[in-house]
């Protein structure tokens, strides 16, 4: 094969699409990141699991003056970026089998896995100079624990384990008489047995979390939260970028998809401590590395009390693409930077497939 003298040369690994020779995936991000490592002198190239052979990989790459990707074979890549979309694929044989080849042969995997929200809380938790930080969280066993947990605390967020989104997400709430269900910006209230059957609907269709509501702070009346992209930096994880999501009036979530408002972050920037958000995710990089393993970028989400504490809900380990054109930019450069960091560190010791 002839030798390529692009470096570093990045597989991003992603899903297949519906239809043959397709894929799916953030293409926005994918083409932005192959200009950017073009820029640098390295180049992306998008493959399924499928693609990988032992000493070569089938991959696209984007043809910007086509407007349209066309498949080539490459070298094996010097680092892989997992895009993959959907958690089954990251069980299969051939997901696994690829990822202990590079772990084996000291390459970067970037990005190991999706994270399951019970086990990286449980993973934060441990810290103990996050655990003020950390809502109540448990995992949904019965419905009586659910009732006595209601009974303690009157108010409680259920998430799907393997949500996102916002999909899935309800609020449930107990006055001493009356139940209340609360989906996006609608509440309907039961009697005791009705709520039961209708909780319990919603419980058995996949493994929830139970999460604490706490009490954050407004913007004109609705709740809002923020959203904070980390990204590996020399042995911590830094920031990279905060973007604010408001919720719709009455509405539980703030995702823009369910009526989620983009707000600027100098809006509510004298609400919190930015050095205290650094130090967060500086402590929680550390907790997910040690949990996961290497962890090149992770977003979090996190509300802020009325006195300016942050609270985090979760962390997500494939952030979505912010719609703020100067964080995602930032983001994509500092990324491709990072690669050509990571498979230089590799280079000196890398050993053949």
């Amino acid at each position: 094969m002839k030798k390529f003298s692009y470096f570093p040369l990045v597989g991003i690994l992603t899903s297949p699409g519906k239809t043959e020779d397709s894929f799916r995936g953030e293409q926005q991000v994918f083409k932005a990141l192959q200009k950017e490592l073009l820029r640098i002198g390295g180049l992306s190239f998008i493959f399924t699991t499928e693609d990988f052979k032992e000493h070569y990989v089938n991959g696209y790459i984007y043809n910007e003056h086509a407007d349209k990707w066309g498949k080539r074979t490459f070298p094996i890549p010097d680092l892989i970026y997992n895009k993959i979309s959907f958690r089954k694929e990251e069980l299969s044989a051939l997901f696994l089998s690829l990822k202990q080849t590079y772990e084996n042969n000291g390459k970067f995997f970037f990005n190991p896995s999706f994270f399951d929200k019970w086990e990286s809380y449980c993973a934060l938790e441990k810290s103990s100079k996050l655990k003020s930080y950390l809502p109540k969280t448990w995992m949904y066993r019965t419905i009586n624990d659910l009732l006595a947990k209601l009974a303690t605390y009157r108010s409680l967020y259920i998430k799907p384990v393997n949500g996102h989104k916002g999909k899935g997400i309800y609020k449930l709430s107990f006055d001493g008489m009356n139940y209340y269900i609360h989906k996006k910006n609608q509440t309907s209230t039961y009697l005791y047995a009705d709520f039961i059957k209708a909780a319990e609907k919603i419980l058995m269709r996949k493994p929830y979390l139970l999460q604490k509501e706490v009490i954050t702070d407004t913007l004109d009346g609705c709740k809002y939260d923020l959203r904070i992209i980390c990204l590996y930096d020399k042995g911590i994880h830094k920031i990279i970028g905060i973007g604010v999501r408001k919720a719709d009036e009455n509405s539980i979530i703030t995702h823009v998809p369910n009526g989620g408002e983009i707000i600027p972050f100098q809006q509510i920037k004298d609400q919190c401590s930015k050095d205290k958000l650094n130090w967060l995710a500086e402590i929680v990089g550390s907790q997910l590395t040690k949990r996961y393993g290497f962890v090149g970028e992770f977003s979090m989400d996190v509300g802020i009390t009325p006195r300016g504490k942050p609270i985090l809900f979760e962390v997500n380990s494939k952030p979505m693409i912010f719609d703020e054109i100067d964080i995602q930019t930032k983001r994509i450069e500092q990324t491709a930077k990072l690669f050509a960091e990571l498979a230089n560190n590799t280079i000196h010791n890398k050993k053949e497939f």
